[in-house]
């Protein structure tokens, strides 16, 4: 069950293409080495639920999305949540008040869930650590400060073998909208590749990569709990 915002969606990768979507199933001819790596050849007559929206906030989750999960489910759960972006930018919420309703949200459903798996992931930098969001050469001071707190308390709030923490920001660093400039401290010179669309959704690689971490975190987990 896929959860949050458009960071889990397909409208901006493109039909079955979000992250929850190829963690579900691989499009083979496009991801040749995830041939074989995807939810249906992992646990065949798995069950796929995407209640992800675009532009849902983590209040979005608690009182809109949670409230459609199924009461129960037969056997091990996986719930993979996005989400945090949208509060940040609204520029109504402190850290505080964001991590309240995570931290409520992640309790609900590891006691509704007990034989549950949980990937979170981080919020993502679009702007490579610059800040510049909506204007060049205006940085966006108090967004980065509560991205930061935010992203501190996420990868604190793990839990081996129930809580994963997909560390997306760090993994995008480098292929937001300074992704070709080799005086950005995170220019990834190998693979100055953009990974975005719109400024802040993630396009088809994105999507990719953000699948990349999921299927990850699943592998090292079922390691942890073999």
């Amino acid at each position: 069950m896929a959860l949050g915002d458009s960071v889990s969606i397909d409208d901006y990768p493109g039909e079955a293409r979000g992250a929850a979507s190829l963690l579900y199933q691989n499009r083979d001819a496009e991801y040749p080495e995830f041939a074989g790596k995807d939810l249906r050849h992992l646990h065949p007559g798995v069950a796929f639920s995407n209640l992800a929206v675009d532009g849902a906030s983590s209040s979005d989750v608690l009182h809109g999305q949670l409230p459609k999960l199924p009461a129960k489910v037969s056997g091990r759960t996986l719930v993979t949540l996005t989400v945090g972006g949208n509060d940040i930018l609204s520029g109504g919420d402190s850290s505080a008040d964001i991590i309240f309703r995570l931290q409520t949200i992640l309790s609900t459903l590891q006691a509704r869930y007990p034989d549950c798996l949980i990937l979170v992931g981080t919020v993502y930098d679009p702007t490579d650590g610059v800040g510049d969001l909506f204007e060049s050469g205006v940085k966006l001071e108090r967004e980065l400060k509560i991205l930061d707190e935010l992203n501190q308390w996420i990868r604190n709030a793990e839990k081996p073998g129930s809580i994963f923490i997909l560390d997306i920001y760090r993994h995008f660093l480098g292929h937001g909208s300074h992704c070709k400039d080799p005086e950005n401290p995170f220019y990834q010179k190998a693979d100055p590749s953009l990974w975005y669309v719109l400024n802040i959704e993630p396009n088809a690689r994105g999507a990719h990569e953000i699948r990349r971490l999921m299927w990850q975190a699943i592998r090292e987990s079922e390691q942890i709990n073999n």
